[in-house]
């Protein structure tokens, strides 16, 4: 007999392994394992949302006939032995894992393996849409251009296409998706779902296991099967992605969602597969039920930036976790576990992460990711935060976009600027400064926002780096027309907010 073991973001009934499984003769393995659910303190809300999408899968597979031979073990190793024990495979499929950590576990475990025993690999596709190989050919040489490979991956799938030209004309239209949200602008709900006999039973589980992971539970709404992620998918289509491509850089306060469709950790599952998603919401701009630019925008997540992320992270790993171009070696202060700070906007970005798991990209790029720069935070502390807090984390997900994108550890090698702003950048996008106790416009005062000095200082440290970085020439002219003494005093400003960091000043008790 052969197993088939289907690890706990694999859960999508069209993996080849799946498809080519004999019902009679091979048992598919799941397991619930508790030592890799702790390398790292992850938010109570992912482990229940892996956990109860794992049980109801092999709820699903046994009623498609399939044997399902579900563990719950201290290790995957113990549970294998177990397994083993029970029904003496002589073949293990399983299929392509991204994540290195999890990569390295497995080849660890199968170099173990008694001789007899065979392991083949099988392809991830529907998970992604490219193979691990197709992905590392397609970013091509460096310096790897996201642009270039979304084009690529347009032409090559047909999606949004007239020929050979994009449809309207352009290949982005980001620059009509940068609009603010006035306060007072209200959404559509996203529809939730109230959890069942086998979510309750996980939740009582992560509350008895993992009392000391941060995150509640009493919020859960996550879809766990295929069926309520499809429904998610819809009701995002149908009532949310009209008004996505305007507002997706928006941010306001008390509105944790605005019109995001909130499908990331779903897709990340395999509950939903990226082909479908980006068909039926190119289907949407056929049915004129959406604007090319919400469209398009969507669809550039998905097949650009998701696709582009993980090819990043196929063609630098193991080496690309421990970049740190930057040289910023500062701690990761503790309100990031509870979203006690006196900083407005960073409050507002991790409320829904600490109640939720999760908050949209702008708020993790352009707010939390902007202070690990400007104060010069740990690359590798503010990564392991994202991987622990978010629902939708994973490393290939974690590691590009967040010491590439956000953070800049890489030194360009997955974009060309670092992301960074002052107090002007989240005043324009948000309505978060009129409930800050620091003032947007003023830099040197004692009320003044933290974002604003450690903003120029930022680009006087990496001068030496960034000067002759095209993109940002205008930042460094505006520098040089600065006199000494307001050089002076902006460093002498940011030297003290670093400080005060440190001692606790931005906390509340």
């Amino acid at each position: 007999m052969a197993t088939r073991w289907i690890f706990g973001n694999q859960l999508n009934h069209d993996l080849p392994l799946l498809q080519e499984a004999n019902k009679q003769d091979d048992v598919i393995l799941m397991v619930e394992a508790t030592s890799r659910s702790k390398w790292k303190t992850y938010h109570k809300q992912k482990l229940v949302l892996v956990f109860s999408a794992m049980r109801h899968f092999a709820e699903e597979l046994r009623e498609k006939g399939f044997t399902v031979d579900y563990r719950e073990a201290d290790s995957f190793d113990q549970a294998f032995k177990a397994h083993r024990k029970d029904h003496d495979p002589d073949h293990v499929f399983y299929t392509a894992i991204t994540d290195e950590p999890m990569r390295k576990a497995m080849h660890k475990w199968q170099d173990a393996l008694p001789k007899k025993i065979t392991v083949e690999v099988c392809s991830d596709v529907p998970l992604f849409l490219l193979t691990q190989e197709e992905a590392i050919e397609a970013i091509g040489d460096k310096p790897y251009k996201m642009d270039r490979f979304y084009r690529k991956l347009r032409k090559e799938r047909n999606v949004l296409m007239n020929g050979s030209k994009p449809i309207g004309g352009k290949w982005s239209f980001d620059a009509e998706n940068r609009k603010p949200a006035k306060s007072g602008t209200t959404f559509p709900d996203p529809v939730q779902f109230r959890p069942d006999r086998i979510t309750k039973d996980v939740i009582d589980k992560v509350e008895r296991d993992f009392s000391n992971h941060p995150g509640a539970l009493d919020s859960f709404h996550w879809p766990v099967t295929r069926q309520e992620a499809t429904r998610a998918l819809h009701c995002f289509i149908e009532e949310r992605l009209e008004t996505f491509g305007t507002y997706q850089d928006a941010m306001l306060t008390g509105e944790d969602t605005l019109s995001h469709s909130l499908l990331s950790a779903a897709i990340n599952l395999g509950l939903l597969t990226p082909e479908e998603v980006i068909r039926q919401v190119e289907a949407a701009l056929e049915d004129q039920d959406a604007p090319l630019n919400a469209v398009e925008g969507f669809i550039r997540q998905i097949l650009g930036w998701r696709e582009y992320m993980r090819a990043v992270y196929l063609a630098e790993m193991p080496d690309y976790a421990s970049v740190n171009a930057l040289r910023h070696e500062a701690d990761l202060p503790d309100f990031f576990w509870t979203g006690k700070t006196n900083m407005n906007c960073v409050a507002e970005s991790l409320r829904p992460v600490v109640e939720h798991a999760h908050n949209h990209h702008i708020q993790r790029l352009m707010v939390l990711g902007n202070f690990a720069n400007l104060f010069a935070i740990s690359p590798q502390q503010t990564a392991d935060w994202f991987n622990e807090m978010y629902i939708d984390a994973y490393d290939w997900v974690v590691l590009p976009n967040v010491l590439g994108m956000a953070l800049h550890a890489d030194g360009g090698t997955l974009s060309t600027k670092p992301y960074i702003a002052s107090a002007n950048y989240i005043h324009k996008m948000s309505d978060y400064c009129k409930g800050c106790p620091f003032h947007q416009k003023d830099m040197l005062g004692e009320d003044a926002c933290p974002f604003n000095a450690l903003y120029w200082d930022f680009i006087d440290r990496h001068e030496k780096r960034f000067a002759d970085n095209q993109r940002m020439s205008m930042m460094y002219r505006q520098w040089g027309k600065r006199d000494a003494d307001s050089k002076r005093d902006i460093r002498k400003k940011a030297k003290a907010l670093r400080k005060q960091l440190q001692d606790g000043a931005f906390d509340i008790p």
